[in-house]
């Protein structure tokens, strides 16, 4: 393009120049002076303003073309003055100077020859017409085609030019190979992903090589980008991603090649591939990473054994030294199961306390004998938690059988570690059919028990307690029954348990206290003031909701809050949480009494700081009152205890009117037991009348 339009300006000047000549030495008439005037004013709106001109200019030049015709002996000088202007104006390609600006010009000539032929009609011939005309055609389609090519060829440069940006700017590198490999253009970011050298450029690697042009693996033609690992000059490494593309179409084959840093993103999925396979706080695998190992060991057609372990007390140890203490006590296990079972097994966090190892090659002695390692290691005193403690844990272990698959395997050893937990914890059980029936039955009684506190399958039954001094009834103990399809009555030693385990225990126990709450009042209304007991668990109180429950329910029976007593036995002074709450519950009038007193952890310590207001004495002391002395003597010191500290005591399991007149003679001021009354339905329960 540079060279056309230095040839067009050379011939637009010599025609202009030779032009002003002609019309000097071969002009006739006065009109060669006014030419000879606007013409050097035509040639130095050229010099002066090369890129622009204005209509005027386009108007003096028509006026040039019209007055030539008559001065000039032939029109040829002004046709190659025509050319001149019009391709001079084509040349420069904008839409606003050709061709509107080259129109007045033709006009003029055309304009000038007309008024010729009219005043000179004999003169006029066809060769004459057609050396006149056919010339201005040339010029027309000549000058058409050269704008047309002057605007494609700077459209094609913006083109260029907003590409180049573009490839700069882009943060993609971009190399543009020729078909020795060898990189004809490329952008900043491409040679600094690739460690080029300033100003140089090198070869494109590939995972198989150097070079990705000479790739023998498929490199230069695969749809997905190939990614290249690379070092830098600081002696880090990187991750590339390469993506070569074969330019079709063109004379010499060439690759567009795209270089992508995904350092960043290689290490981000490598670390979500982390958290995938491994235990976030304790390092081991994680449990979809570990039932994916029990999948290839089983497809190995070797025996594998998997152990399940359970941590026994983890809840206590939690709940008595925070979440942090927690944590650590399980890491601390994670080690130690680690560190017993060596390279040989491999051990997982499922979750929870709750961990799994998977032996692959293990028969059932050899998974016996891990597991017995395993419960010796966890048992060396630990002492990071300020005292020593020791670790114990219940292990259920289960043997692949042929066909067997990872639902199955896992679920027997689950099985069998759930028998072990059962039977007391800290020993080993091995998976046995018949376990498995009774886990079935367990869990059938799980969702039956689940469907009684829903559906109302839970009766009140209340046993009388009796003001020994003046025989009468003082209050009720409401005690819960299960009033189970196809199992006729069931008492709470047959399913407190299994509630205490699910966590039913806490929406049965709501239910009990708001039955038990509702019936006091209807006897109030009947005119019987009597007071209503209500067993308590430890799970109950601890939870942050039981307070602000008991409360909604003393409002909407309207029973007053000393006609209800809590009671609740000595384990409650291992929790904290609980004993938190059952404080609480004491601050708002509720009574509190200590069941069972004498035969858990009882301490004078923990009476003197958390005081209740009943004592109750456990049959167990109360049934061997005849028995020996030693019996009636602890009986007597826990009656005067009681005194001491301000409770009132109750003595359970009365069956004798000797055992009842014994204890009123020593001070005792209630009872209850079969002799006052068995627990009854209240429409079955017909108390004595009782004083207010």
């Amino acid at each position: 393009m540079r060279r056309i339009r230095r040839l067009t300006e050379v011939y637009a000047w010599l025609s202009g120049v030779a032009f002003t000549l002609q019309l000097f030495f071969l002009g006739d008439g006065h009109g060669r002076l006014l030419l000879l005037v606007l013409v050097p004013a035509v040639l130095a709106s050229w010099w002066l303003r090369p890129a622009r001109d204005g209509w005027a200019v386009a108007l003096v030049e028509g006026v040039i073309a019209h007055g030539a015709v008559f001065v000039l002996p032939n029109p040829q000088p002004v046709i190659g003055f025509l050319f001149a202007v019009t391709m001079r104006r084509a040349l420069r390609g904008h839409t606003e100077r050709f061709p509107l600006k080259a129109v007045p010009a033709l006009l003029g000539y055309l304009s000038g020859f007309g008024v010729w032929v009219v005043v000179n009609p004999a003169t006029v011939t066809g060769p004459l017409v057609t050396s006149v005309v056919m010339p201005l055609v040339a010029l027309a389609v000549g000058t058409m085609a050269l704008h047309e090519t002057v605007r494609s060829a700077r459209l094609l440069e913006d083109a260029h030019r907003t590409v180049e940006a573009v490839v700069v700017a882009s943060p993609v590198g971009l190399v543009l190979l020729d078909a020795s490999g060898a990189p004809q253009l490329h952008n900043e970011r491409a040679r600094q992903l690739l460690e080029w050298d300033a100003g140089g450029s090198g070869r494109v690697p590939c995972p198989h090589g150097p070079d990705i042009s000479r790739c023998g693996d498929g490199c230069r033609s695969a749809e997905d980008p190939v990614e290249v690992g690379v070092t830098r000059a600081d002696g880090s490494t990187g991750v590339l991603a390469v993506h070569a593309v074969p330019v079709e179409h063109v004379s010499e084959e060439h690759t567009v090649v795209t270089a992508l840093d995904v350092s960043k993103r290689r290490e981000w999925e490598d670390a979500l591939r982390t958290r995938a396979e491994r235990d976030e706080l304790t390092g081991l695998a994680g449990r979809t990473h570990f039932l994916h190992l029990v999948d290839e060991a089983l497809r190995g057609g070797e025996a594998v054994g998997l152990l399940v372990l359970d941590l026994d007390g983890f809840k206590e140890v939690n709940d008595a030294e925070g979440h942090e203490a927690g944590d650590w006590y399980l890491v601390s296990a994670a080690e130690r199961i680690s560190r017993a079972i060596g390279p040989v097994a491999t051990a997982a966090r499922l979750g929870g306390d709750e961990f799994a190892v998977l032996a692959p090659g293990h028969d059932v002695r050899d998974s016996a004998r891990l597991a017995t390692r395993i419960l010796s290691e966890l048992a060396r005193p630990l002492t990071g938690l300020g005292h020593e403690t020791v670790m114990r844990a219940s292990v259920g272990i289960a043997v692949s059988s042929p066909g067997a698959g990872t639902t199955e395997l896992l679920r027997d050893a689950d099985t069998a570690m759930y028998v072990a937990k059962r039977e007391g914890g800290g020993r080993i059980r091995l998976f046995r059919p018949e376990m498995g029936e009774r886990v079935l039955a367990r869990q059938r009684d799980k969702a039956d028990l689940r469907t009684a506190v829903s559906d109302g399958q839970l009766v009140l039954h209340y046993q009388p307690i009796v003001d020994l001094a003046t025989s009468a009834v003082a209050s009720a103990e409401a005690l819960v029954r299960w009033q189970r399809p196809g199992h006729g009555l069931l008492g709470p030693g047959e399913f407190i348990g299994l509630a205490e385990e699910t966590g039913l225990i806490v929406p049965l126990g709501n239910r009990v206290l708001a039955g038990a709450c509702d019936q006091a009042m209807r006897w109030r209304e009947q005119g019987r003031a009597l007071g209503v007991t209500v067993n308590v668990s430890t799970r109950q109180l601890s939870v942050p909701a039981f307070l602000p429950s008991l409360d909604r329910v003393l409002k909407t029976t309207g029973l007053p809050p000393d006609r209800l007593t809590i009671e609740v036995t000595e384990s409650v002074w291992a929790d904290g949480a609980a004993m938190r709450g059952l404080m609480e519950v004491r601050e708002t009038g509720v009574r509190v009494a200590l069941d069972d007193f004498g035969t858990g952890y009882s301490s004078l310590s923990y009476l003197q700081r958390y005081p209740f207001d009943v004592v109750k004495i456990d049959k167990s002391f109360t049934g061997a009152l005849s028995e020996t002395g030693r019996t009636a003597g602890v009986v007597r010191c826990i009656i005067d205890l009681a005194e001491v500290l301000g409770a009132d005591t109750v003595a359970e399991g009365i069956e004798t009117q000797a055992q009842a007149d014994w204890l009123r003679d020593a001070g005792c001021a209630y009872a209850q037991g079969y002799l006052f009354g068995r627990p009854d339905l209240p429409e079955n329960w017909r108390p004595h009348p009782t004083t207010a």
